[in-house]
């Protein structure tokens, strides 16, 4: 899986053996949308391991927000493993050749005793965390780095991250709750004519247009 969905199938994977030049991200901001099928879900969770201190859903939030917004595809398996997009536990191999059999290996070794994980509650940042967000978004786009739309859709994206102004932080909610929110999101922003003008340029280009 190279397009489309490629990243979001990797993250709800129970383990991964990666290239080591693998080049990994979540690019759906580039043509007007949020990620789907559960990638902004995905990506809170392990930002939540990567940012253990100080504790609290503000840090992890801004962490998957920043990740995110920018588009950004890791150079190598190794970045992505800094980055969150692969766990420490997931392999990489050097030698193309041996990437299948390394692979078939990893799944192989699940076998013994596997269960699937325990479905996470995720506590959201809301109205604790949604405004400090908004503040690094406004900032890009008076410094001239974000659009206006860019906007649009990283407001979308901040309320799909922090719960919007519902979110309790002290109630936890279920992967479910959080991949309905991606999904109104995503729907809303595919409705907007500046991201269908995303779509299609990138369709005929292969370049993302920026407005």
């Amino acid at each position: 899986m190279a397009f489309g969905g490629g990243c979001e199938i990797l993250l709800h994977c129970s383990a991964i053996q990666a290239h080591a030049e693998a080049s990994i991200g979540l690019v759906e901001t580039k043509i007007g949308v949020v990620p789907g099928w559960g990638g902004c879900k995905e990506m809170l969770i392990r930002q939540y391991a990567l940012t253990a201190a100080p504790h609290g859903p503000v840090a992890p939030a801004i962490a998957a927000f920043n990740l995110i917004a920018s588009a950004r595809v890791s150079g190598s398996a190794f970045e992505a493993r800094n980055l969150g997009l692969l766990r420490v536990t997931d392999g990489i191999t050097m030698n193309r050749d041996r990437l299948l059999a390394d692979a078939k290996r990893k799944a192989l070794d699940l076998v013994p005793g596997y269960s699937a994980p325990e479905r996470p509650k995720i506590a959201l940042a809301g109205l604790s965390g949604a405004p400090a967000i908004r503040n690094l978004l406004d900032s890009e786009v008076i410094a001239g780095r974000a659009t206006a739309h860019d906007r649009v859709v990283g407001i979308a994206l901040i309320d799909t991250l922090t719960g919007g102004v519902s979110a309790d932080p002290l109630k936890p909610v279920g992967e479910d709750e959080i991949t309905a929110m991606e999904k109104r999101a995503f729907i809303a922003l595919c409705g907007t004519p500046e991201t269908v003008a995303r779509v299609k340029h990138m369709l005929a280009t292969g370049k993302p247009l920026r407005n």
